[in-house]
């Protein structure tokens, strides 16, 4: 499974979810997951069963993959990320 956090320019909030993500996955064992970054222009170019990002910027993600995103208010939450984030995998895992 892969995921991606988007943020404006792929290098600030970005990276601060991925870190927290990763933080979260090594917490329930999933080394098989892996977490990239990318900036909102260059999404269609980055492939992921779940796209995480910030509810200003998915709006304008491309509409085939609002299906796959996570929309978060904060970044640095991580009870919050991991709230939205276990249900979204779970779904994916039983498919």
């Amino acid at each position: 499974m892969k995921i991606v956090a988007v943020c404006g320019l792929g290098v600030g909030s970005s990276i601060i979810a991925k870190m927290n993500i990763e933080s979260i996955l090594s917490d329930e064992d999933k080394s098989d997951v892996t977490v990239d970054t990318v900036d909102l222009g260059s999404i269609t170019s980055a492939p992921a069963d779940i796209y995480v990002t910030t509810r200003e910027l998915a709006d304008e993600f491309p509409e085939d993959l609002k299906e796959k995103t996570i929309v978060l208010t904060n970044f640095v939450d991580k009870a919050d990320i991991k709230a939205h984030l276990d249900p979204k995998m779970e779904e994916l895992e039983g498919k």
